[in-house]
């Protein structure tokens, strides 16, 4: 620690020395880097001399070291107030000024002890750090101050973004007014009213079916009103871009509404068109459908015939008449056959012109 200033004539009192005895007990501590009982040998000594400066910039040393920044501002400030020229009370106070972010006053600080010690190497380089603090801390402040105008710029952007959308959305309701009766079918209403007439228990899921129908309507007649404006303004940012003249082109709103009126009514007849295509298919799978009703009918009624008595019994003569028939044919087949056999019998038996028969000498032998 620190060497004290020059005794003064009261040093040699009981307390003084005491105090003095206090003093190094705590310097030792604070070489062992004991700074909790280095506090308390200190405060030990102040109590005993209150009135030296040294005890209380000591002190400031060790609560700096265990960063107890505002207890060792306290102290140097009443070691300055105690002995206002020494040098070092000034640097512990322009450490604990510096310690607390207070770079202005730590300049000044260290600029009255560089006064006291011209060419202290230490003061010159704490000054320097307190310069190269305040320029941080005003670059912080800048910077801080720049993120806060970007997020409020921002904020403005957003608001100012959903003031634009909450007006748009007020404009496709009223637009939603005149054409949600046009996509609604008709149909499925009747229908829905009328399955909730037929179960009145189901009543209330019904109704919040039937409510979450029309907001589904709602929400993709909204879709189809944006999609047409987009279009539109897509349009005739594209024909201004050719360098088409706006006088020529119509008011903006009016082409977004005619645009909106266009892209319903080619919904419209897409809807007709496609309920047009289901009602064809629908009336060709019922023809189709009683198509196959009246052959399977037929189908049946030609079994039932077909399984009669009289019926039956024809099928039978028919088949006896069939088996006489067949009987008859064997018969006449076999008859054939045997004539031939015996034709082809006496064919190989009759001699051929200009053979000689070289058997004749066995049966005249005979």
């Amino acid at each position: 620690m620190a060497d004290a200033p020059p005794p003064n004539e009261s040093s040699e009192d009981y307390a003084a020395a005491h105090a003095l005895e206090y003093k190094n007990r705590g310097n030792a501590k604070f070489k062992e880097r004991d700074y909790e009982g280095a506090v308390q040998a200190f405060s030990e000594a102040i109590a005993l001399d209150p009135s030296n400066a040294v005890l209380y910039s000591n002190r400031s040393g060790a609560y700096l070291a265990m960063s107890h920044v505002s207890k060792a501002f306290k102290d140097a400030e009443e070691a300055v107030r105690l002995d206002p020229q020494w040098p070092k009370a000034l640097a512990r106070r322009a450490t604990a000024e510096h310690a607390l972010t207070r770079y202005i006053t730590a300049q000044a600080t260290w600029r009255k002890a560089l006064q006291l010690d011209p060419g202290n190497e230490a003061y010159e380089k704490a000054l320097q750090a307190a310069k190269d603090g305040e320029a941080q801390q005003t670059k912080e402040r800048i910077e801080d101050e720049k993120r806060k105008e970007r997020e409020a710029e921002e904020k403005r952007r957003r608001d100012a973004a959903d003031e634009a959308k909450r007006r748009e959305d007020a404009r496709n309701e009223e637009q939603l007014k005149d054409f949600f009766g046009v996509l609604e079918d008709d149909k499925v209403q009747r229908a829905r009213k009328k399955k909730l007439e037929t179960n009145p228990i189901t009543e209330k899921y019904q109704k919040q079916k039937l409510g979450k129908g029309a907001d589904h309507k709602r929400d993709r007649t909204i879709l189809v009103i944006e999609g047409a404006r987009e279009r539109c303004r897509q349009e005739r940012a594209f024909k201004l871009s050719k360098g088409v003249d706006p006088a020529t082109l119509p008011p903006e709103e009016e082409a977004l509404q005619k645009e909106v009126a266009k892209t319903f009514a080619q919904n419209e007849m897409k809807r007709r068109d496609v309920e047009e295509h289901n009602r064809v298919q629908q009336q060709r799978e019922r023809d189709q459908a009683a198509e196959a009703e009246k052959k399977e009918a037929d189908e049946k009624l030609f079994e039932k015939q077909w399984n009669t008595d009289d019926r039956r019994g024809a099928r039978v003569g028919m088949w006896q008449d069939f088996q006489d028939d067949k009987k008859r044919s064997a018969n006449v087949k076999r008859q054939r056959t045997a004539v031939n056999f015996k034709r082809e019998e006496k064919q190989e038996t009759k001699k051929k012109y200009g053979e000689w028969d070289r058997e004749s000498w066995r049966r005249d032998w005979k």
